[in-house]
C-alpha cells in the first residue's frame, strides 16, 4: 500500500473516531436530560447529526451504546486518579481515594445521573454488561482486588477481615453515600460536607495510624495497576465504537 493509501486510510478511521464520539456525545447529554428509558436511537442520531443507520454502524444497539458511555465517563475517572497518585502519593489512602470518588460522581452529570437518579437502568446496563464488555469486569474486580491486597501488604489498612471483605465493605461505605441521597428530604449536607464525611467514615473503619507514613511506598504500584486497567477500558471503548 502506497504512502498516499496509508494516509488516506488514517484519514477515514480518524473520522470515524470524531463520528463515535459525536454519538457517544449525544448519548451522554440526552441521558443527562431526559433518563435513559426515554431516549431513543433516533434521538441520538438527530442529536449528533448523523443518520439512525451510522448509529448502528458503530453501536449494536442501544444498551451497548450506554455502556460505552458509562465505560468513557469511568477512563475519565480512572485517568484522573492515576494523574492524581503519581503526582501526590497521599492520593491513594482509601479515605482520600473514597472522597475523590464522591466528587467526581457528582461533578460528571453522566455518572451522577446513573447513580442519584436512574437505579433501575443502572441495573438494567450492569446486567448486561457481563456479555458485552467480555473480561472488562473481571478486570476491574481485579484491580481493586489488587488494590486492597497492596494497602495491607504494605500496613495502610486494618488486617482482620479478608481483602475481599474489607473490599466490600468499601465499596458499600461509598455506594450507601451516592445512593441514598434520592431518598432523602431537602436540605442534606452539601456535597463537600458529606466527602469529608465519607472520609471520616472511611478513615475510621479501614486505615492504621501509620497510613500516611506508608502511602509513598505502595502509590507506585497502585498507580501502575489502575493504568492497566485504563489500558483496558480504553482499548474496550475503541472495541465498541466498532472503528
Amino acid at each position: 500500500m502506497t504512502q498516499v493509501d496509508l494516509g488516506a486510510v488514517s484519514q477515514v478511521e480518524a473520522e470515524r473516531d470524531r463520528r463515535a464520539e459525536r454519538i457517544l456525545d449525544a448519548a451522554g447529554e440526552l441521558l443527562v436530560a431526559w433518563g435513559y428509558p426515554r431516549v431513543t436511537v433516533g434521538d441520538i442520531a438527530r442529536r449528533a447529526g448523523v443518520g439512525k443507520g451510522t448509529v448502528y454502524l458503530h453501536f449494536t444497539t442501544k444498551e451497548v451504546l450506554f455502556l460505552t458511555v458509562l465505560l468513557r465517563a469511568q477512563s475519565r475517572m480512572v485517568e484522573r486518579f492515576v494523574q492524581e497518585i503519581r503526582a501526590d502519593p497521599l492520593a491513594v489512602l482509601p479515605s482520600r481515594v473514597a472522597a475523590a470518588a464522591y466528587l467526581w460522581v457528582h461533578e460528571d452529570p453522566i455518572v451522577r445521573a446513573m447513580f442519584t437518579g436512574d437505579l433501575e437502568t443502572l441495573g438494567t446496563l450492569s446486567r448486561s454488561a457481563a456479555h458485552v464488555i467480555g473480561d472488562l469486569m473481571e478486570v476491574r474486580e481485579r484491580t481493586l482486588d489488587g488494590y486492597f491486597r497492596l494497602l495491607r501488604e504494605h500496613g495502610l489498612i486494618v488486617p482482620g477481615p479478608s481483602p475481599a471483605a474489607q473490599r466490600h465493605a468499601y465499596v458499600a461505605v461509598l455506594t450507601g453515600f451516592l445512593m441514598i441521597e434520592p431518598m432523602l428530604p431537602s436540605g442534606v449536607p452539601s456535597v463537600a460536607d458529606n466527602a469529608d464525611m465519607v472520609a471520616h467514615v472511611v478513615r475510621a473503619a479501614f486505615e492504621t495510624p501509620r497510613a500516611s507514613e506508608e502511602a509513598a511506598a505502595v502509590a507506585p504500584r497502585v498507580a501502575d495497576l489502575h493504568q492497566s486497567l485504563l489500558d483496558r477500558l480504553n482499548e474496550e471503548i475503541g472495541r465498541q465504537k466498532r472503528i
